[in-house]
């Protein structure tokens, strides 16, 4: 049986808030604090693990439904880890990308992302895909309208639409697919997490939550995937 080698790995990191009522904080942002230190490790351990791609789960479409307070406070942590962070990417040789609708964020959280990106546009050890706004059924749609648009506009015909064509109208275009999926937390779906850049992913849940996930639960996961025949319907 071949070894398989993860290039790209995905994660939803599915658990903070549980984590957070579990350790009785009296808010639940204690809990995303403590995810996004773990998130920190999780591209370190990438790293060290020689995978090129990272792509995590940081804030669905769904998850606008939640209170308007954590709402609020989940994108001040967000704003503060771009903001500071972003030097200790660039010293770990770390490209950050942010993928969703983010027409749905304000002008700063726009704006701070943006800078984010372009600071670490020529890092090359990981590249880290953070999907905030992001909803793979609001992908497809998206990247559907735009090919229509084209078509409407004389730039594309219709006959010409493959699934190559699509995909580089998608907010993940020149990134590979991804090979396997951690999802932490407990729960056993993928939560309109990449369905298209998924098809052929491995799966891997665990029940721990993931201010708990460590790097031997990773390598149990890397372990999992290298042991597995991979034929995608061959």
């Amino acid at each position: 049986m071949p070894e398989n080698k993860v290039r790209h790995l995905g994660v939803i990191m599915d658990g903070n808030r549980r984590w957070a009522k579990k350790h009785m904080f009296s808010s639940v942002m204690r809990g995303h604090e403590k995810g996004v230190d773990i998130f920190m490790d999780l591209c370190t351990w990438c790293q060290d693990a020689g995978i090129p791609y990272l792509s995590v789960y940081a804030f669905s479409t769904e998850n606008w439904e939640r209170s308007r307070e954590e709402v609020t406070d989940l994108f001040k942590l967000m704003e503060r880890f771009f903001r500071e962070e972003v030097q200790t990417c660039i010293d770990r040789d770390i490209r950050v990308a942010v993928v969703g609708d983010l027409s749905l964020l304000d002008d700063e959280s726009q704006e701070v992302i943006r800078r984010a990106e372009e600071m670490t546009r020529d890092c090359r050890n990981l590249y880290v895909q953070i999907a905030i706004s992001y909803g793979g059924r609001n992908e497809i749609m998206r990247a559907v309208r735009k090919y229509a648009e084209d078509v409407r506009d004389g730039k594309e015909l219709p006959e010409n639409l493959t699934e190559e064509k699509l995909g580089s109208y998608l907010d993940t275009k020149d990134v590979p697919d991804i090979d396997l999926v951690i999802r932490s937390g407990g729960n056993h779906r993928l939560s309109n997490f990449f369905p298209w850049q998924t098809v052929y992913s491995e799966i891997w849940f665990s029940d721990v939550l993931w201010p708990d996930f460590t790097q031997e639960l990773l390598k149990e996961a890397l372990d999992y995937y290298e042991k597995i025949q991979i034929n995608k319907g061959k």
